[in-house]
């Protein structure tokens, strides 16, 4: 018996833990996910694998576990819809999202229930992680923050710090809010964080629980996509929920249509200042004017067409920065020069590409060695206090 089940023994039964793991064409990463889950310390876990249409192995390796796994095969419709299949088949009093590439920790779901079992209002935890390449050599780790679920709308328009394979979710809350929105294939969790933020508290762990692989072959490498699709998950979930869920401080305000106004300029303001979303931040300021003008938003659409004119199409940019970002943390230094080299040229005033720039003129070999001392003196801290 664990340490978490005798922590536990005067609660019997045990709580179930349902670990749903999509997979599609992941057959090269997913066996990893599966014994990470058999390593863990806590014993009382079923197994749920869903195939997502893969053309590639995955489905014979999921069988190959016989009754060790239960699998589930379906034609490719995305993670959402592999999650959602999972969690309506799941009997666990709680569910754990883990992606195909990604690996637990040994005591990731004891630490987790052990918390969940102490804090009955809170309906998710979540945990720090560390990011490893395709071999799972260490890139970085991190460290996200705890936010009141008053704040998190505003912070997630900034930064999706919740990692959904971090996450043990009460299986409760999906009764309450429903299941992921199949319809999204790169916003499913921040639009589930912030449905179920409306009726349950979030906690965190502050210890890294997760291995969170960073590879070329990563859906969430389309970032094309994936930025189209937040900018239409942030309107709607703008719209749905309510300027005043993003923006608490407003209801001081008492004209509505001025406090409709400030709601779109401080939008706005997050998506230039954090997002760089300038094209559509300006579209916001717009919005406000014809709501309420104010100078000040004024302002602030000037300085929005003002980026737009220094730095560019926002989207294209982004996105090869983000691509430059990832080639340098594979170790591909040449491909990430070439990337910013041209934007650059075009645009020599993205001080953020000329960073990665710099960064790929120095050979990957000393990149990894810097972060392997850095890693090793973080454990030694962190085992310290």
């Amino acid at each position: 018996m664990t340490t978490q089940e005798r922590s536990l023994s005067d609660k019997l039964p045990i709580p179930l833990v349902s670990v749903i793991i999509p997979v599609y064409n992941g057959a090269k990463y997913l066996r990893d996910a599966i014994e990470s889950i058999f390593s863990q310390t806590y014993a009382h876990i079923e197994i749920i694998v869903v195939d997502d249409g893969s053309l590639d192995s995955s489905w014979e390796l999921i069988k190959s576990y016989r009754s060790k796994v239960i699998g589930y095969h379906k034609p490719n419709g995305g993670v959402s819809s592999a999650l959602n299949l999972g969690i309506s088949h799941a009997a666990g009093k709680y569910i754990a999202w883990l992606s195909h590439d990604d690996i637990y920790c040994s005591k990731k779901i004891e630490e987790q229930v052990f918390f969940m079992e102490q804090h009955p209002d809170v309906g998710v935890c979540y945990t720090d992680f560390e990011i490893v390449d395709a071999n799972k050599v260490h890139v970085n780790i991190i460290h996200v923050p705890w936010l009141p679920r008053q704040e998190m709308a505003r912070y997630f328009l900034r930064n999706m710090y919740i990692n959904g394979s971090t996450s043990l979710i009460r299986k409760s809350c999906f009764d309450k809010v429903g299941l992921f929105d199949e319809q999204l294939k790169h916003t499913q969790d921040m639009d589930m964080w912030l449905r179920i933020s409306r009726f349950f508290e979030f906690g965190h762990l502050s210890q890294i629980l997760l291995q969170s692989r960073s590879h070329p072959e990563q859906g969430s490498w389309e970032f094309e996509n994936q930025i189209d699709e937040e900018r239409v998950t942030f309107t709607k979930l703008f719209q749905n929920l309510g300027y005043l869920t993003f923006f608490p401080a407003l209801k001081k305000v008492k004209e509505s249509k001025k406090q409709m106004a400030l709601g779109l300029s401080m939008f706005g303001d997050e998506l230039l200042l954090h997002r760089h979303w300038y094209w559509y931040a300006m579209n916001q300021f717009q919005s406000s004017l014809k709501v309420w003008p104010m100078f000040h938003t004024r302002i602030k659409l000037f300085l929005a067409r003002l980026c737009i004119w220094i730095f560019g199409d926002e989207k294209d940019s982004l996105c090869l920065v983000k691509r430059a970002r990832l080639f340098i943390n594979q170790g591909d230094q040449k491909r990430a020069r070439v990337l910013t080299g041209t934007m650059l040229m075009k645009h020599p005033l993205r001080l953020d590409a000329l960073v990665i720039w710099i960064s790929s003129l120095i050979p990957s070999r000393f990149i990894k060695f810097a972060k392997s001392v850095k890693h090793q003196l973080m454990g030694f801290y962190f085992s310290w206090i």
